[in-house]
């Protein structure tokens, strides 16, 4: 029963993962100011940031591991596959240049900089940021949490207070990441530089620990939303999908990455909210889609490979060049789904001869 249960959960994670990919590969194939790309980026980051959150609740063995262990555990989970990816990066780079003469040499080295000081390349700064946002969220959660014999006791008095100082993490992480926003927003610091340490990346890191807080609240009261009348809350999240186009036109075009940001309040509310509504949806609806659970399970990799390697850019100068255009939107979706076919192999071949990129090689043990 427990082993049904963990399998639907995480069926429901990887299709709510797939739809992330998907639309952040799409908003790379159109990086414009408009309202499709406004739309977009009221959500493709902060999905990946709530499954994340949701995550960190369901597995909770954190609660029982020392500081070490929780950052040795996230070190080979998150910064591992960033660096390996990195590496990866680099030597198709390297072999460009030195065998078909592609690129240049002062390119490369802005991606060893950009890799060393934890910037990453491209898509990969998604990586240390998610790195850095679970440890402050986990040993605020230890620090401002229940304690791991509370957890069991769903009605004592010890989980409620412990549950209370978690919003209190969760309230700090917020306000926090508002007075950094503001600070970059109003010009107070602009710091756009690659060093170890920038305003930009600590203000991103914040941003996203909100949304794996948000995550991980939604789990924990995901048993009492599901007792809510299901007709009503699916018509809710179907209405909220629906209208958050418009509600999301006023931050126009989103770089996370750089926290350029219209309204981050807005950014919130529209992360949070249409996060909540897939993973609700994808639960109560009981949603299958074999290509949404393949993208999310392999997101990872997709998210390294699409644009940090050619594999987007390439697709779309062709397309442009040979196809004949039926609009924009329309050359869009068409681009989009050839990148998808094309990262289809990319990632078997990864999976099949390059595991090790993607995760910490398992030792084997001995007999």
């Amino acid at each position: 029963m427990q082993e049904n249960r963990k399998k639907k959960q995480l069926n429901y994670l990887d299709i709510a993962r797939g739809i992330g990919i998907i639309v952040v590969i799409l908003a790379h194939v159109d990086t414009g100011d408009n309202p499709m790309c406004s739309w977009i980026g009221s959500f493709c980051m902060a999905i990946f940031f709530f499954v994340s959150g949701a995550l960190l609740h369901y597995l909770d063995r954190w609660r029982n591991e020392s500081f070490t262990q929780i950052i040795v555990k996230r070190l080979k989970g998150v910064l591992y596959p960033y660096f390996s990816f990195s590496a990866l990066i680099i030597l198709y780079y390297t072999f460009m240049r030195v065998v078909f003469r592609q690129g240049s040499f002062s390119n490369i080295a802005e991606i060893v900089k950009s890799t060393l000081t934890l910037s990453g390349y491209d898509a990969l700064w998604f990586m240390p940021t998610l790195f850095f946002a679970e440890v402050i969220c986990v040993l605020l959660l230890r620090y401002f949490g229940r304690g791991s014999d509370s957890g069991s006791d769903e009605t004592g008095i010890a989980y409620k207070r412990g549950l209370r100082k978690e919003w209190i993490g969760f309230i700090s992480v917020t306000a926090l990441s508002l007075i950094c926003y503001c600070v970059l927003h109003y010009g107070i610091i602009e710091e756009y530089a690659d060093g170890w340490f920038t305003f930009v990346k600590f203000t991103r890191v914040l941003m996203s620990s909100v949304f794996i807080y948000a995550g991980y609240f939604y789990f924990e009261y995901k048993d009492r939303i599901l007792k809510i009348n299901h007709k009503a809350m699916i018509t809710a999240c179907i209405i909220w999908l629906i209208i958050d186009f418009p509600i999301a036109q006023p931050n126009h075009f989103v770089d996370y990455s750089f926290v350029r940001i219209v309204s981050l309040p807005l950014q919130y509310l529209t992360g949070i909210l249409t996060s909540f509504a897939i993973l609700y949806l994808g639960e109560v609806l009981n949603i299958k889609s074999r290509p949404l659970e393949y993208f999310g399970k392999n997101s990872l990799t997709m998210m390294a490979t699409h644009n940090p390697l050619p594999v987007l850019g390439t697709i779309y100068e062709l397309y442009k060049k040979y196809v004949p255009s039926i609009g924009r939107y329309g050359d869009d979706i068409i681009i989009l789904l050839l990148v998808l076919l094309a990262e289809i192999p990319i990632v078997m071949f990864v999976n099949r001869f390059l595991p090790f990129i993607v995760r910490w090689p398992k030792s084997k043990k001995k007999v």
